[in-house]
């Protein structure tokens, strides 16, 4: 994890340096702890944009 938004927590994506990801805080349980900077996450991708190489994420079910 590289910082944490108002909107959400930005990540480096393993793999894909020019890539961003965002993991909105709508999917984070309501009330739990937020993952500290440095941590590794599990994720999917939900969407993203080719030109600017900005991902969007969640955690999986």
């Amino acid at each position: 994890m590289l910082a944490t938004k108002p909107f959400g927590v930005f990540v480096e994506i393993d793999g894909q340096p020019d890539a961003l990801g965002l993991v909105e805080m709508t999917a984070f349980r309501r009330g739990g702890e937020l993952p500290a900077v440095g941590v590794y996450l599990d994720a999917v991708v939900v969407d993203h944009a080719a030109h600017n190489w900005q991902v969007r994420l969640r955690q999986p079910e």
